[in-house]
């Protein structure tokens, strides 16, 4: 439990008015409620016998009232008037500070959630699926946490005090009904500790599921091309019917539980009310309590319940939204493989010196290395080619350069320097670094190449797209740059979307490009026009190409074959030829699918 306040008061703090305003406040507004029935009490005794209650209070409100020149009967209807007044006004106050809170807690929780991902690796998208991400931060937070965040805590807060200052009052007009009207409570006691553990896995179980159910959703539209393809729809509207049913009974099976623990807390306390109908009723016709008394008592009996609906319900919204947290706690447990402690900035000096000393690489847990110890001199300016066979690790060792994952043994060196030391966002903006496969966004043509660098001039643009052969194709496109290109650019063929990324890699001017297979799509008139086309401008810049091209692989300035996740041979293209090693039986390969093509 103590955990799960500390992960509440790191957004709590930052908001020192609203939470001063529901801790002092709420108090303030139940004694004014509380002291409402008493007015009633004093009032109708009054009426009843014409005698003036002894109690502190009333004699208190009967002096002011005889300042002001008022019947006691007036004192008392103006008091009531007053109280219920400002108690709605403080009320309405802090419920508005309630919601306020709730929502902001809301988008609290989404946005470190949402950003905490961010920053993780490929290890984390690994082990958690997409469905069960979004699932995550929309059901967990909006549906299960965000309400029990502010208001359950703070609903909590003001029943407690409700039953405290009602018992008080209950207390001060006759102490054996109260203990009576109190029987109830231990029963209550024993149902909570009783159902805490059913409801801990009821929730985590629904949560599952949805999960389960968001994810079969997400993997279906994503592949809605292989789906149909594969005349596959009947399959996929199976699996979706049964994962729907599954979150269908889980649903079903948390609320069955919630409310039956809801109803007993509610009904439960209402056997109060007939205990002090019958004893109370039963003292007023023997002159022990009068007539005032027993209705204020009821009044405080009746109240009782509502506040002991909100502690039942916070009980079981408490295991609800426990599992929630556990469930976001587990995502901010996973490292980034990558932290950001470099100080040196960028600043556009970098000439793109590259030194790579006995580098490795693999995931914590697996018994091989990914790279097994490279070591590699990349001059400024210069071009070099990286071959192998797929699963060599070529595509690892160029992801080593933004970043995007570590060495997990040696050093890589840009201009004498660590990369470590380098600020990751000056790190990043010096690297064009094109994937195998693009990632576009459901955005226009621009958006997606400039990608939120809005100092990219209209200029630069277009010389990037230019010289990513893409001009033609968005000059015919329905709004040019403008053009929306549907989800994950299904409105595009898949050798636009390969120079689309190629031209969000060239706008930002960088100091190193890295190409990784990015032309395998192309036909061989584009691609020969990209290749003619970027050797014009790969002098301005170091670059690392992972192809198959041969017209590139000879003008490389140093070729690296990769075998196993290590440097098997290197050398110029001629060198490597006239070795008859690896790289020569790869490249006549590669010439003879060039034939083909």
């Amino acid at each position: 439990m103590l955990d799960k306040i500390k992960w509440f008061w790191r957004y709590y703090r930052g908001y020192p008015y609203v939470l001063f305003v529901l801790l002092i406040l709420t108090p303030v507004q139940t004694v004014f409620q509380v002291s409402i029935p008493r007015m009633i009490e004093f009032t109708v005794d009054f009426l009843d016998t014409g005698i003036l209650p002894s109690d502190r209070l009333a004699v208190w409100l009967n002096n002011i009232g005889q300042r002001l020149e008022l019947n006691p009967e007036i004192t008392f209807g103006l008091s009531f008037i007053a109280l219920g007044l400002i108690a709605a006004i403080l009320y309405a106050f802090v419920q508005s500070h309630r919601a306020w809170m709730n929502i902001k807690l809301e988008w609290l929780f989404r946005q470190d959630a949402f950003n905490d991902i961010t920053y993780k690796g490929p290890d984390f998208f690994n082990r958690f699926r997409t469905g069960d991400l979004v699932t995550r931060m929309t059901d967990d937070v909006a549906e299960k946490l965000s309400w029990f965040a502010c208001s359950g805590i703070f609903r909590l807060y003001e029943a407690l005090l409700m039953v405290v200052f009602t018992v008080m009052m209950m207390i001060t007009i006759d102490p054996w009904l109260t203990l009576w009207a109190a029987g109830p409570l231990p029963v209550l006691i024993v149902i909570f500790f009783k159902t805490s553990s059913l409801l801990d896995r009821r929730y985590d179980h629904l949560q599952t599921r949805i999960s389960r159910f968001n994810d079969i959703m997400e993997a279906c539209f994503s592949g809605i091309r292989v789906i149909k393809a594969y005349v596959r729809e009947k399959a996929q509207k199976l699996k979706f019917e049964n994962a729907a049913v599954d979150r269908r009974e889980a649903e079903i099976a948390s609320i069955k539980a919630s409310t039956v623990i809801d109803s007993l807390y509610m009904y439960i306390w209402q056997i109060s009310i007939l205990i002090i109908l019958v004893g109370g009723g039963y003292m007023v016709m023997d002159a022990g309590l009068s007539r005032g008394k027993l209705g204020s008592f009821i009044f405080y009996t009746v109240w009782l319940v509502f506040p002991m609906f909100d502690i039942g319900q916070f009980l079981v919204k408490s295991r609800q939204s426990a599992v929630s947290i556990n469930r976001l706690v587990e995502l901010e447990k996973v490292e980034p493989m990558v932290s950001d402690a470099g100080t040196i900035r960028g600043n556009g000096d970098i000439k793109g010196g590259l030194e790579f000393e006995n580098v490795k690489f693999g995931f914590a847990g697996s018994d091989r290395d990914i790279i097994g110890g490279v070591s590699l001199a990349i001059k400024p300016g210069s071009t070099i080619a990286l071959v192998g066979k797929v699963g060599s690790g070529k595509s690892w060792l160029v992801s080593l350069l933004p970043r995007l994952v570590d060495p997990t043994g040696g050093a890589i060196r840009l201009d004498g320097r660590d990369l470590r030391q380098f600020r990751i966002e000056d790190l990043r903006r010096s690297i064009g670094y094109v994937p195998q496969e693009p990632v576009l966004f459901s955005d226009t043509v621009r958006n997606n190449i400039i990608l939120g660098r809005d100092e990219i001039s209209e200029t630069v643009l277009e010389w990037a797209i230019d010289v990513a052969q893409l001009k033609d194709e968005v000059d015919s496109f329905p709004k040019g740059l403008d053009t929306f290109i549907g989800t994950r650019g299904m409105s595009i063929s898949g050798g636009q979307k390969q120079r689309l990324g190629l031209a969000r890699a060239l706008v930002g001017k960088p100091r190193l490009l890295v190409l990784d297979d990015c032309t395998s799509a192309l036909d061989s008139k584009t691609e020969s026009a990209l290749w003619e086309r970027l050797h014009q401008v790969l002098p301005d810049m170091t670059s690392i190409l992972i192809t198959h091209r041969p017209d590139t692989l000879q003008r490389a300035d140093m070729i690296y074959v990769l075998e196993e996740g290590v440097v098997a041979e290197a050398g110029t293209h001629d060198i490597l030829i006239n070795n008859g090693g690896q790289y020569a039986r790869i490249y006549k390969r590669f010439q003879l699918e060039e034939m083909v093509r």
